[in-house]
């Protein structure tokens, strides 16, 4: 079958490789969708050949079963959880693998025409969506989606999304469903725009503006200041924005990963600040991110800019990280069209 596989510094190929065999509990899925995340930057940057093959983000065909496999078989369409977890312990078992306390591996291999998946990792995807949707669901909108969960943001609560790529962009949408109004930030003028679109009613650039950016935000709460900052940069700047513009009793979201905070524990108790930490979502996450898909009430699609086949990953790999042509998200897309007539 056909794989694309790291080579050297911005050296992707299209490669022969032996077919996935289905171990005990695992399925074979033909990859239909997988999105290109943030993260798989790594796959671009290798210094030498990687025999780990990028790609997390994946929806698919069932093609056949492994020993063991007892709810799907060929024929069912999924969208896959890209952790995997020991599969025994409370956490596994109630589906939440990213909090495995024994083992926790990062599956990728979606820029591959088939993968072998742990069966318990594998959500039925409705009819009405699409395998396009489905590369969404667990991660650019399950990990924003795992961490609002953990928040009791609602009507009335004000809020500000600081990093406006993908993720971000889905943690407005999400926000807004849940009712908070929503200020975005970010110093790129086109994902300003998108964020707009996906019901932001402010979007600032960090560095422009003589008014101040913590002004531009009391101004937008009426004075109230923010009930939460949701995090998608990875930049500490967004933590002393936080500091400086959230309202008693406020909370930081954190998502974005890498960013080194310093903060004088004083700042956190005496503004009774929570602090929630959230990575990736569980099989209970993408079930709820797809019920919000099926009933219309978020939109992933409407971040998507770009989509590519897997042939076109090694001339194309790098567009997306330069994010040129006004590329926003981009998916993989593979031959076959969907159960719900479309990609």
């Amino acid at each position: 079958m056909k794989q694309v596989q790291a080579f050297g510094p911005q050296d992707l190929r299209v490669v022969d490789v032996p077919e996935p065999a289905a171990g005990a509990g695992e399925v074979i899925v033909e990859v239909r969708a997988c999105g290109i995340c943030g993260s798989d930057k790594w796959f671009w940057n290798v210094e030498r050949h990687s025999e780990y093959v990028a790609g997390h983000e994946v929806a698919g065909l069932v093609t056949a079963v492994g020993p063991g496999v007892r709810s799907l078989q060929p024929g069912d369409r999924v969208a896959v959880n890209n952790v995997k977890g020991c599969g025994e312990c409370p956490a596994c078992l109630e589906g939440a693998f990213i909090r495995c306390p024994n083992t926790v591996e990062h599956m990728g291999f979606g820029f591959s025409e088939r993968i072998a998946v742990p069966e318990r990792n594998c959500l039925l995807l409705d009819p009405s969506l699409s395998y396009e949707q489905g590369a969404l669901l667990f991660d650019n909108w399950g990990t924003p989606y795992s961490a609002l969960a953990r928040t009791s943001m609602g009507p009335g609560d004000w809020a500000a999304v600081t990093g406006c790529g993908p993720i971000g962009l889905a943690a407005i949408g999400l926000a807004v469903q849940r009712g908070a109004r929503v200020a975005a930030v970010d110093p790129i003028a086109e994902r300003r725009q998108y964020a707009i679109a996906m019901g932001a009613e402010l979007a600032l650039d960090p560095a422009a503006g003589d008014h101040g950016l913590d002004a531009e935000l009391r101004d937008f709460t009426g004075g109230h200041g923010l009930d939460y900052v949701v995090e998608c940069s990875g930049r500490s700047s967004s933590y002393e924005l936080a500091f400086r513009a959230l309202a008693m009793r406020g909370t930081i979201v954190a998502i974005g990963e890498h960013a080194r905070v310093t903060f004088d524990s004083s700042d956190l108790i005496h503004r009774h600040y929570t602090i929630v930490g959230s990575l990736y979502s569980g099989m209970t996450d993408g079930e709820e991110v797809q019920k919000l898909m099926v009933r219309g009430e978020i939109d992933p699609i409407r971040i998507v800019t770009h989509r590519f086949g897997l042939e076109d990953i090694p001339q194309r790999f790098g567009q997306v990280f330069e994010a040129s042509g006004g590329l926003m998200k981009s998916v993989v897309v593979n031959g076959g069209g969907s159960g719900a007539g479309r990609i």
